[in-house]
């Protein structure tokens, strides 16, 4: 009888583990996922209101300071903003801003959506 029994139970764990073992991880999802927003968000109006020749202040004013600065070049700041739903990437975008010697802005390059809703 105890035979039967130690049989019975590792066949009851082996189902188990089997019907387990079709889920991968990455394709798990839970019922509900927070939305997760990463970065410097930046509206159309803020974005409209930078113009060449602005000081790092009124930069700094308009948008605010870089999360983290390029650490080679102190007259480049990097905006970016990352906006996930569910796990997916829904919003990607980011913002370069150049500083000439004088600091005052020289170039502005954005890439990505930066105003879709």
């Amino acid at each position: 009888m105890d035979k039967y029994l130690k049989i019975n139970v590792l066949i009851i764990i082996c189902l188990i583990i089997s019907a387990c073992s079709g889920v991968s991880i990455s394709q798990w999802r839970f019922p509900y996922m927070m939305e997760v927003q990463q970065g410097t968000y930046i509206a159309e109006d803020q974005y409209k209101q930078l113009k060449n020749g602005m000081t790092k202040d009124q930069v700094s004013y308009i948008i605010g300071k870089p999360l983290c600065q390029y650490m080679f070049d102190q007259n480049r700041w990097d905006f970016i903003y990352q906006d996930y739903k569910s796990n997916n990437l829904k919003k990607d975008y980011s913002l370069t801003i150049f500083f000439g010697p004088d600091s005052k802005v020289r170039n502005i390059t954005k890439s990505g959506d930066l105003f879709v809703k």
